[in-house]
């Protein structure tokens, strides 16, 4: 199964900030990494070992409780964040 998702970026944002964060997980075979939103889906990567989000100017409703997953065909990981 994957190991738990890594982040890498910074959580605390001003609105009108860019936002450039990425997500990442190490299995074999390579994952499936997704970044959602609630249940919607934000950025995907499929076979990579990374998934980047990127906001050219935050906003108030960007915010909330994200989910980054990791999943292949041995099991799934995932790491929440706000």
């Amino acid at each position: 199964a994957p190991r738990p998702p890594v982040l890498n970026g910074t959580l605390w944002v001003v609105a009108g900030d860019q936002v450039s964060l990425t997500c990442a997980a190490a299995s074999h075979p390579a994952p499936i990494v997704t970044l959602a939103r609630g249940r919607r889906v934000v950025a995907a990567a499929v076979y990579e070992p990374q998934v980047r989000l990127e906001l050219p100017a935050a906003a108030p409703e960007d915010g909330g409780e994200y989910l980054c997953r990791a999943e292949n065909q041995h099991g799934a990981s995932s790491l929440a964040f706000n």
